[in-house]
Parts: C-alpha cells; sequence; structure tokens
C-alpha cells in the first residue's frame, strides 16, 4: 500500500536525518514525530481514516513542526461527533459504489455543521488541524494550532471557554458584574469527589466562585474564579485543608493564583498525554508497531534564555523556574538515568547529594534553557505534577513541586528583556529532597 511505503520512508527520514522538509520538521519537534507516527499506524491499521493522518502531516508540514495542540471543552456530547466523523470518513474510504459514497459524503456535511466552532476557527484564518478523538470518555476534542496562530486563538478560546460555563454558584458573567470585574483565578490540586467537598464548603462560607471548565481531566487539578473581596476567605479555607491533608499523611499539592494564558495553558496536550489518553484497541495498535520497529532516539531541543519558549514558561504560572549549575548538569551516577539523558532527556545530579545518597534530576529537554553564556541551566517545574528523581541504583521517583524544588535556588538576578523575578528563599542544606516519595514505575 501506498501508505505503508509513505510512512516507513517517513520514518526512515527522521533515522537518517535527512534533508526532506518533512523530516527537519519532525526532528526538531518530538510533537511532531510522535503524533504523526502514531496516527500513521492507526491509519495503516484501518482504524482511523487515512484523511486524518494526510491532513495532520500537511499541516506539520506547513507549520514546520511549530504548533500546540489543546484540549477544547464541547458542552454535551458533541464532542463524540469527530468520533463518528471518523467512522464516516472510514466507510467513505472503503466505499464502492458512487450513490454510497455521495450519501456519506452529505452525512460528513451535515455532521460538521453540528461543530460550529471548528467553522469558527476557519472563519478568523486560524491554521488548524483537528486531531481524531480516540478516547470514548470526556467532552473535548484535541486540535492542533499553528505557533503563528496562537494569540489569535487564545483570543477565541477564552470567549469560547467563558461562554460555555457551568456549574458554581455564579456564572461567570454574573461573577464579572457582581464584581465589576475584580476577579482572580485559582487552581486547586483536586477534582471530581473533593472538588464538589470544596464547593460545598465554599458556599457555606458564603463564597461567591465560578468552576472553570477543566481543559485537562484526570490531571488531578481544577480551576475557579472568585471575586478578589473573597481571597481571603479562600486562602483560610486553603490553609485548614493542606493541614488536615497533611495531618492524614497525605501529601497535598498546591493552590496557586494564575492568569487567563496560564488557565488556557491547562489545556495545552503533550503527545505522550493523547497517546495515554487514547482507548486500548488504539494502544494496543500502536504497540504492535513498537515491538517491530526500533525506536527513533529522543532529540535534544534545548532553547536558550529569551527564546519564544522561555517566554511562554516564564509567563506560564502552572511552572516555577530553577537554576541549575553547568558543574550538575550531565552528573549522573545511575544507568538508568544516562539511558535517559542519550534519549534527549536533561539529566544533573541534585545539589548537596553525593555517594550513596546521589540523586539525579531528569527533565524533558524542552523544559531547560541555557543561560548566562551556556554556564548555568533554567528549568522549569510543573507546580502540580511531577518531576522525575533517580537514585544511585537507577529507581526512578515520582516527586512533588516543594521536594524538588526546595533542592534549588530560585532565579533571583535581573535577565536581560525580561522582568525582574521574585526572591526566593535558599536550599535548606541536609533535608532530602525525595523524603517521602513512594518509588514509582516511570511512564516511558
Amino acid at each position: 500500500m501506498e501508505n505503508d511505503r509513505e510512512m516507513d520512508q517517513v520514518l526512515m527520514n527522521i533515522r537518517n536525518a535527512s534533508g526532506s522538509i518533512i523530516s527537519a520538521a519532525l526532528i526538531s519537534s518530538r510533537l511532531s514525530f510522535m503524533l504523526l507516527t502514531y496516527l500513521m499506524r492507526l491509519a495503516k491499521k484501518g482504524l482511523i481514516a487515512a484523511g486524518f493522518s494526510d491532513n495532520f502531516k500537511a499541516f506539520t508540514k506547513n507549520t514546520e513542526g511549530n504548533f500546540t495542540v489543546y484540549n477544547i471543552p464541547l458542552a454535551g456530547n458533541r464532542a463524540k461527533s469527530i468520533e463518528q466523523l471518523n467512522r464516516l470518513e472510514l466507510k467513505l474510504q472503503n466505499a464502492k459504489k458512487l450513490t454510497e459514497k455521495r450519501a456519506l459524503r452529505n452525512e460528513i456535511k451535515e455532521l460538521r455543521k453540528s461543530l460550529p466552532e471548528l467553522e469558527q476557527l476557519n472563519k478568523l484564518g486560524i491554521y488548524h488541524c483537528v486531531l481524531p478523538k480516540l478516547n470514548g470518555s470526556g467532552q473535548t476534542i484535541q486540535v492542533a494550532v499553528d505557533k503563528k496562530s496562537d494569540q489569535m486563538f487564545k483570543n477565541w478560546f477564552l470567549n469560547h471557554l467563558m461562554t460555555g460555563l457551568s456549574g458554581g454558584e455564579k456564572g461567570m458573567e454574573d461573577l464579572k458584574v457582581f464584581t465589576e470585574g475584580n476577579i482572580s483565578i485559582f487552581n486547586l490540586p483536586f477534582e471530581g469527589g473533593e472538588l464538589a467537598m470544596a464547593l460545598s464548603d465554599f458556599n457555606t462560607l458564603g463564597m461567591n466562585y465560578s468552576v472553570l471548565p477543566d481543559l485537562k481531566v484526570g490531571d488531578g487539578n481544577s480551576q475557579i474564579a472568585i471575586p478578589n473581596t473573597d481571597r481571603s476567605k479562600l486562602e483560610a479555607w486553603f490553609k485548614m485543608w493542606k493541614d488536615k491533608q497533611m495531618r492524614e499523611g497525605k501529601e497535598p499539592g498546591e493552590m496557586y493564583d494564575m492568569d487567563k494564558e496560564s488557565y488556557m495553558d491547562t489545556g495545552q496536550m503533550e503527545a505522550e498525554d493523547y497517546v495515554a489518553d487514547s482507548d486500548k484497541k488504539y494502544q494496543e495498535a500502536n504497540e504492535e508497531f513498537e515491538k517491530k520497529s526500533e525506536k527513533a532516539p529522543r532529540t535534544a531541543s534545548m532553547g536558550k534564555e529569551n527564546s519564544e519558549e522561555y517566554v511562554r514558561f516564564l509567563n506560564d504560572k502552572n511552572y516555577e523556574k530553577i537554576t541549575i549549575d553547568i558543574k550538575l548538569a550531565g552528573d549522573c551516577a545511575s544507568a538508568k538515568a544516562r539511558e535517559m539523558q542519550r534519549n534527549g532527556y536533561f539529566v544533573s545530579r541534585v545539589p548537596y547529594t553525593w555517594g550513596e545518597n546521589e540523586l539525579t534530576l531528569i527533565l524533558p529537554s524542552e523544559r531547560v534553557f541555557k543561560t548566562n553564556e551556556g554556564k548555568t541551566y533554567i528549568a522549569f517545574l510543573p507546580k502540580n505534577g511531577s518531576t522525575l528523581i533517580a537514585d544511585k541504583e537507577g529507581n526512578i521517583m515520582e516527586n512533588g513541586f516543594e521536594q524538588v524544588y526546595r533542592a534549588y535556588d530560585r532565579v533571583s538576578r535581573d535577565f536581560k528583556n525580561v522582568e525582574n523575578l521574585r526572591k526566593g528563599a535558599k536550599y535548606q542544606k541536609g533535608v532530602d529532597p525525595t523524603k517521602g516519595a513512594a518509588p514509582k514505575t516511570p511512564k516511558m
């Protein structure tokens, strides 16, 4: 089949680092490589329509791999229209009779009308590519957006999110009117049942709030908007909640305020998340290919201070920055850490750990940037996500933000062309940054 030969050629181009436009884009973007490979594999197995992988391949070429994938929530069961669209496209590509093809095209046309959001993106000139919906649950669809259209998309996205608000004591528009726009957005380190209990407490406290759409269901976080006048109530409640969690031997996450941009950034999706969230049949099909083919090595894509990606992380309040001295970078004792380094991850020895107690920090290279003429690195840690730490024996642990962050100095000096950064507390020597963390098998 032509699709088979094309996929083999793309993979060969990536491995051989040939000069083709497709391979150059893929090599520069792990997201592009992983998603295109995944979609082409599913198309080859007949699980998704070839049009989805063909469209994404063209999109990858045209954007040179510079795009972001967003979760876009839709009301009711409308997200399932993308699943239905895939089924109809599959029928169409296999149809033989002209009358059957005509009927299917008409059905597809009518189905697209049930998703006016996509037509809105087209009318605004936002270059995007709709990805197939591969999970049967959830009320979101996944759309890749050209980074050149990112700000225009975010303007549309925010309006879409605020219009579709549901839940909470007040809708967002009511909250804005009630507060004359003096509101704040907070990230809460829980969701589901825990969020429901928290909202019950908020009602008891007489707080005004609006629950924002969860753009990444299952990540253990929720976002709410509250009037600034209720901020002290929320902070007092959270302190009591956190103390209770700690008394029960749990390790609670952090609450923090965020701007609208950082809230929308929670809807960004990594390639690994897209694959991991897929239904089992898609993952099993992908694993068949993984067993037959040698994995292409990850290409490190460490950027420089003040690059576009650096500024994005700097402004994203879901992350906090740390500095890493070049003397620590690449210094790792365990074979497992060295293996991850060879596959494009950034590794460095954790400060104040030596010998038998040596620990190694492992980060995606995309979140690490060079500064100070290459003598120092700046890395970004997720505030309510996990960070990998390896011990000398190669056991890898998933650690919370505070456990890792306290091992490093905050960035406090004035960088060129960026605003002054807040001062932070120094690392407390002698504190084990992995204390209380249970070893886990890493997801690789």
